[in-house]
């Protein structure tokens, strides 16, 4: 993003965001950087098999603009291979299915969309410090629901003001405790990623035995 932007942006948000809304928001967000989520149930949703620990996948929660500069948001998120039909599963995770951003994100986003346009409520995302386009912001308003709290004129969603009690501990969180001040997982475990052939392949090579 150009320096001229990214400085125009934090005056904006100067202008029209109270540092503690904003101080509280970005800190909801850092909660969840470098946090890995590992928890799934043993057990495959579609053929009863266990699951065996695949890989650690770092996917992006959140951008944050800090100091005329972006700040990215990772989270680790483990996945898992079922041992009998081959599908991979994602552990419980803090996203909603189909989004590239994390729930928090997606939640204020809804929520300010809830009173003002998409156009605007971008430039209010930006104006906390979160980096979202007004497409963005459009594709996920009508998807989603969420409860809010209206803070200095700012739909704060519900599931920001329920990590307040982790953020004043000050101290590193785990994946669960995340998730349940969120009150998840979401259904996003039901939906597996969908088997290619070439994965079907080298799958049956590594599960079935050669034959003697």
């Amino acid at each position: 993003m150009p320096y001229a932007l990214v400085r125009e942006l934090l005056m904006v948000r100067k202008q029209m965001i109270p540092p503690f809304l904003s101080q509280m928001v970005q800190s909801a967000i850092t909660l969840f950087d470098g946090v890995e989520f590992t928890h799934i149930s043993p057990q495959c949703r579609v053929c009863a098999s266990p699951l065996r620990r695949h890989d650690l996948k770092q996917k992006r929660f959140a951008t944050l603009l800090e100091n005329e500069a972006l700040k990215p948001v990772y989270v680790k998120v483990a996945r898992y291979r079922c041992t009998g039909c081959g599908r991979l599963w994602y552990a419980d995770e803090p996203f909603y299915p189909d989004t590239r951003h994390g729930v928090v994100i997606v939640d204020l986003a809804v929520a300010i969309a809830q009173k003002h346009p998409y156009n605007k409520t971008a430039r209010l995302l930006q104006a906390l410090g979160i980096r979202i386009d007004r497409g963005t912001v459009r594709n996920y308003a009508p998807r989603f629901s969420v409860h809010s709290t209206e803070m200095y004129g700012i739909p704060v969603p519900t599931r920001i003001l329920s990590l307040s009690g982790l953020i004043a501990e000050g101290r590193s969180v785990k994946g669960a405790e995340l998730l349940a001040a969120l009150g998840l997982p979401y259904a996003k475990g039901a939906f597996p990623r969908p088997l290619k052939k070439d994965d079907r392949e080298r799958i049956e090579e590594e599960l079935i035995p050669e034959e003697r």
